[in-house]
């Protein structure tokens, strides 16, 4: 039996219908409307449970790609390593603009302390034997005694003997002009207890409580005749300068005239 179905081409058809319309397909960016995916950014926290942990290998296995390098110190020049001799070299050479290399010369000199050493304190030996012979030329009256340059070079046993006698006069000088200052002391100490004695003046009484005031007794006492003899003589020449007062105020600068002295006393420390 045959088919007597027949189809109809589609374009020969009704194109108003609903049935032939298109489901509409609506873009986003056209109409203007945001599409919002509702999804979480964070990954869902892990099961309550033991912690996930690794297998153990059974050897190190190190990166491929590793953040440090497997040489710590890689050679800084090209061409492979330097020889024992070329290192020896390289050490002992003189860069400009930087410390000379060790076991040179240069290095010694700069830092050997023995060296400086020697340098610095010979200096200051010879300044002061320069400073201690030019201060005995100017104060030494025995100066003129030092043998010449030339003999130290010609008789220099000679000439070290000489030298050192020259130094031992001089300091005999000087230790005899200091006893003769001391021994000025003394007996300017001795007028005034004197002068307080002619006086009526406390002999305890002194700037300095009993230094210097009076000596012992038994001193005081050996000496009591010889110190009323001067006391008188003391009295009578100051009553010849300064009147017919028996005890006259004689100042304490000008003392020294009604003992027989010369010139105004001295006074301790330039004040008293």
């Amino acid at each position: 039996m045959a088919n007597t179905t027949t189809s109809i081409p589609r374009f020969l058809l009704p194109q108003t219908g609903l049935l032939w319309r298109r489901f509409p397909v609506h873009n986003a960016t056209s109409s203007g409307s945001i599409l919002i995916r509702y999804a979480s950014s964070t990954a869902p926290p892990p099961p309550k449970g033991k912690p996930i942990v690794l297998e153990k290998p059974a050897r190190f296995n190190p990166p491929s790609h590793g953040s440090r390098l497997p040489k710590k110190q890689l050679p800084r020049h090209y061409g492979g390593e330097l020889t024992f001799e070329e290192t020896q070299a390289q050490r002992k050479k003189d860069y400009p603009g930087l410390p000379p290399p060790p076991d040179t010369w240069a290095h010694w000199f700069w830092n050997s302390r023995a060296f400086h050493l020697t340098i610095t304190m010979g200096t200051l030996t010879g300044l002061a034997l320069f400073t201690f012979v030019q201060n005995f030329k100017h104060t030494s009256p025995f100066a003129d005694m030092v043998p010449r340059p030339s003999d130290f070079l010609y008789h220099p046993i000679t000439s070290v003997r000489t030298v050192v006698e020259i130094v031992r006069l001089s300091e005999a000088r000087n230790t005899a002009i200091v006893m003769e200052k001391r021994k000025r002391r003394v007996d300017d100490v001795d007028k005034r207890n004197e002068y307080r004695k002619a006086h009526g003046i406390d002999t305890n009484s002194s700037f300095f409580g009993t230094w210097g005031a009076r000596k012992d007794g038994d001193e005081t006492e050996g000496k009591a005749g010889e110190g009323n003899g001067v006391a008188n003589e003391a009295v009578a020449e100051a009553t010849e300068v300064r009147g017919t007062t028996p005890n006259p105020v004689i100042p304490v600068g000008e003392h020294a005239d009604a003992m027989g002295g010369v010139g105004p006393r001295k006074k301790f420390l330039g004040i008293f």
